[in-house]
């Protein structure tokens, strides 16, 4: 059995119809489900996983964690109503789309700052986080703090500029000759994996990533630098916001 990825066909896919295909009591009017096709992103890559509701017949569940389990996504939550979610039962699912649309927003923030950083410091992208108030991500490079300025002021004039944010899939000899048109690597994150599905701002920069996204720069708003880190052994860490 596999779950149908919906957050891949449709980024800004926020209510979705599918089937149970596994239900499982947790106790404590807790219940996990699985579904044929699901648009809740399982978190991965430093991105959170979605939440929302699924609603069945005479029931809904509160959907609190989201997860893979091989090739099933799982979604975790608390259940209320008269009705029990059984195999088979056609079910609407409902992501909240105020929060997973901010984490697109701060997702392609986090690609605009690394494609200005890669760009200032020849620095590669070294792990980080994204939540819904302050994200951060590493880089390997001696990054000061007066730099700050200048790379919020560069992360803008992308966003103001209003380019395309571009999703491809490609084999991954393609894919490997593709990024070092801009001088990225693939990393260990991606051994064993014959596809790889890259976000490209159209002639700026591209990151191999399995994320949400929002498709036009312009989308994210204004981004904030916050402050850096040194994390030693070369890496700094950067946090950052965008505005509401």
């Amino acid at each position: 059995m596999v779950t149908r990825k919906l957050y891949y066909e449709d980024q800004y896919m926020r209510e979705f119809k599918a089937r149970i295909i596994r239900s499982d009591d947790l106790g404590n009017k807790r219940w996990a489900l699985v579904l044929d096709a699901s648009a809740f992103y399982p978190g991965g890559g430093g991105q959170p996983y979605d939440t929302g509701v699924l609603e069945g017949e005479n029931w809904v569940l509160s959907v609190d964690k989201v997860y893979m389990d091989n090739d099933l996504i799982v979604h975790e939550g608390v259940l209320e109503g008269s009705g029990k979610p059984v195999v088979g039962q056609m079910v609407y699912g409902r992501l909240d789309w105020d929060r997973r649309y901010r984490i697109m927003r701060m997702h392609t923030a986090a690609h605009i700052i690394g494609c200005v950083i890669k760009k200032m410091f020849n620095a590669d992208f070294h792990g980080g986080a994204i939540n819904i108030d302050v994200s951060y991500d590493d880089y390997t490079a001696r990054i000061k703090r007066d730099d700050l300025p200048e790379i919020e002021r560069r992360a803008n004039e992308i966003v103001e500029a209003g380019l395309s944010h571009i999703v491809h899939w490609m084999p991954r000899d393609k894919a490997i000759e593709f990024l070092a048109k801009y001088n990225v690597a693939l990393t260990q994150l991606h051994e064993g994996l014959e596809t790889i599905r890259i976000l490209e701002i159209k002639g700026l920069c591209a990151y191999p990533c399995g994320g949400t996204h929002v498709s036009n720069t312009k989308e994210v708003g204004r981004i904030k630098i916050l402050k850096r880190e040194s994390k030693g052994r070369g890496i700094t860490r950067i946090r950052y916001t965008i505005e509401p």
